[in-house]
């Protein structure tokens, strides 16, 4: 097999083109990620450096591109992604993390400040499982158990825990919130323990609404992840009325809304024990996370 040696900018800037010439902001970054993944690198490549490549590395750069071109996410290409300090793995049946979502990880460490305190954490409808193993990463002494419908999305979690050191703390739990007495199996599951802390970012985009989504998520997120029934608010529906079962007394329940659903989700937990404590807007001053303790 033939190499040429080639610096790294002028192998991708016709590819860079491509991607901007459709609206792609990060071009240049995806076209290095890609060229990475191509010849097998973990590590990120930059603009001058020179590398040696094949035509056969170089026909899967190509190939990889024209995904992109095709609107496939860059994180769906390579199957992963970063998210608050860390790198996740990502599957098809895992929710590509946002950054919106960071927002929750931020609240939580806003109300326990202590480091080194020890909690006993729920990630509910876990994905990947980055949010509760970002916290488990910044919560050494901490546990947590991850439940989602989805054996192949805990499977992902299992990986991402055992990758990042923190398989010993991590619990795994395949349960789902619509079948009425799921809090019940969990009460059993973990031997009557409760949570100090309730984190969840469930589906919540009206059904009808998936389809004016950006073509990256309408057509590679699993659809189960993004869809919350026809206004919404299906997920909370289900898991609101039993968190009061599981949430100790001086817990706290952290959730992700929607834009414009707080007032909404506010009235779900309300009629079911939960009082709002706080709420947290995100980058773009959109109200993203709501904090609810038993009244």
């Amino acid at each position: 097999m033939t190499y040429k040696n080639i610096d790294v900018y002028s192998l991708i800037k016709p590819e860079v083109l491509k991607l901007r010439n459709i609206g792609v902001e990060t071009a240049n970054l995806d076209c290095r990620l890609l060229l990475s993944k191509s010849l097998r690198r973990r590590e990120s490549l930059y603009n001058h450096q020179n590398i040696s490549i094949s035509e056969s590395e170089i026909a899967k750069f190509h190939s990889l591109i024209q995904e992109r071109l095709n609107g496939k996410p860059v994180s769906r290409i390579i199957n992963r992604r970063n998210f608050w300090k860390k790198e996740f793995a990502l599957n098809d049946e895992t929710l590509d993390p946002r950054c919106d979502s960071e927002t929750l990880i931020e609240t939580i460490i806003e109300q326990y400040k202590d480091k080194l305190q020890s909690l006993k954490i729920l990630d509910l409808g876990s994905g990947s499982g980055c949010l509760g193993l970002s916290l488990l990463d910044e919560y050494p002494q901490s546990e947590a158990s991850f439940i989602d419908i989805s054996l192949k999305s805990l499977e992902m979690v299992k990986k991402n825990a055992l990758n990042l050191g923190l398989s010993e703390r991590s619990k795994y739990i395949n349960l789902n919130w619509k079948v009425d007495g799921w809090d019940e199996k969990l009460i059993t599951i973990e031997k009557n323990i409760k949570y100090d802390v309730i984190i969840s970012n469930p589906p919540y985009i009206p059904t009808d609404e998936i389809k004016t989504l950006k073509k990256e998520v309408k057509n590679f997120d699993p659809f189960v992840a993004l869809n919350g029934g026809k206004d919404g608010l299906d997920a909370y529906n289900s898991i609101l009325p039993k968190l009061i079962n599981i949430i100790k007394s001086s817990g706290k329940i952290f959730l992700e809304i929607g834009k414009g659903q707080e007032n909404c989700v506010i009235k779900i937990a309300t009629e079911y024990g939960l009082s709002l404590k706080e709420y947290k807007k995100d980058l773009s001053g959109v109200t993203r996370v709501l904090i609810f303790m038993i009244k």
